[in-house]
């Protein structure tokens, strides 16, 4: 009971967390906070219009689609506002044509259905209707329920309010406030930078004691974090390619959103990996079967090896975090310089070894060469990358 309610409680602090995070975003200029209120704030607009238009048009019976389209057409982006305000016109003015030439001649019935639906879902499966390839379908049943089939004026100011309600969310997002994303993506990719430096700095800390790998369980959870926060950065990128297009405010202020971090998310992509290797590679090492592992068997590694390679894993995390940091490039170039001077040593220790017979675990040197390998990796793209995220401030649009 005593854990359930400390459960409880900690769940009931994160929810006031958020509330308070996100009542906190609405005071900071251009934050996405702000951004989604102009967004609720639109919707209405539209809808409003809508309503007004079609009232003055006399679309009395079908006037509540109007508002309807409206609200669901003030998207995320401009260029999703126009594509999906288009297809949902096309989708509707297909399924009432095919209601209307059915449930003219036959009325509502199970023919009728038999002979409108299986059209229409091929309709709406095909790709330029994206995701309102489903109304073709719910429109055309819809109007044989309702028994609308066969009344011309109501299919005709269906269509009309249809349109009147896309028109409205359209013009609406496209000339007021039209969403540009420029803030969030730097710091989705900027917060993947961090939590990739902290998985290395984790690795390096229990590595330097000499194969601790107590703590690899939650190195596991923070690889797989990772992907998370992978994810959503690349949507975050994507999102801010998307709204840059068609957008009118770039138009007015053609530096706005300028900054692109799609440079850095693919260095952090192809650097994520190589991580993922390390920690793969580190759970062989803590595995029964692994060389030298058992019960009171020391790893077939050398202690030194590890500690030469937490070190290194330390200099890639400092040279990973300054690369997303707003701050000098010149120290961050010094830190890839030091991980790659540092890398050299350990090479050429290991030649050393070889060439003079000096191995002390041979049987490790293929698992170290791995875990070197894949350090090595990370160490290249930070050497050929030069991108360097933008100092943007603490905004979050």
């Amino acid at each position: 009971m005593r854990d359930r309610w400390r459960q409880l409680t900690a769940s009931t602090e994160r929810q006031a967390a958020y509330v308070r995070a996100q009542v906190a975003g609405l005071a900071r200029r251009d934050s996405h906070q702000r951004l989604q209120v102009r967004q609720i704030a639109k919707a209405t607009l539209a809808a409003v219009l809508a309503w007004l238009v079609v009232s003055r048009l006399s679309l009395s019976q079908a006037a509540w689609i109007a508002p309807a389209t409206a609200v669901i057409m003030v998207h995320a982006t401009v260029y999703q506002t126009l594509t999906n305000g288009l297809r949902r016109v096309a989708a509707v003015a297909t399924g009432v044509i095919l209601a209307g030439a059915v449930g003219y001649v036959m009325g509502l019935g199970v023919l009728s259905l038999v002979l409108v639906v299986p059209p229409a879902l091929l309709a709406a499966r095909w790709r330029r209707m994206g995701r309102h390839g489903s109304d073709v379908a719910t429109t055309a049943v819809l109007m044989l329920s309702f028994g609308a089939a066969s009344e011309e004026g109501y299919l005709l100011g269906y269509v009309v309010a249809t349109a009147i309600g896309a028109l409205s969310g359209m013009s609406v997002n496209l000339l007021l406030w039209p969403p540009l994303y420029r803030d969030r993506p730097v710091l989705a990719v900027r917060r993947l930078g961090r939590e990739t430096a902290a998985l290395l700095g984790a690795m390096a800390e229990g590595l330097r004691d000499g194969w601790n790998l107590s703590e690899l369980p939650e190195w596991e959870r923070q690889a797989v974090r990772l992907d998370e926060h992978l994810a959503a950065a690349t949507t975050a990128v994507a999102d801010r390619t998307e709204s840059r297009r068609y957008n009118l405010r770039l138009r007015l202020h053609p530096r706005s959103g300028a900054a692109d971090p799609s440079p850095v998310l693919r260095l952090l992509t192809s650097a994520a990996a190589h991580v993922h290797a390390i920690v793969h590679a580190l759970s062989y090492l803590d595995h029964p079967a692994a060389p030298g592992s058992g019960p009171g068997q020391p790893a077939d590694v050398s202690d030194d090896y590890a500690r030469d390679y937490a070190d290194l894993l330390d200099l890639l995390a400092e040279a990973l975090a300054s690369k997303v940091r707003r701050g000098d490039p010149a120290h961050t170039h010094e830190l890839i310089g030091r991980a790659q001077a540092h890398a050299v040593r350990i090479h050429e220790r290991m030649t050393s070894e070889i060439r003079h017979g000096q191995i002390e675990h041979p049987g490790g040197w293929a698992l170290s060469g791995s875990l070197l390998t894949d350090a090595d990796r990370i160490l290249a793209i930070l050497s050929d990358n030069q991108d360097t995220l933008p100092g943007y401030g603490r905004t979050k649009t």
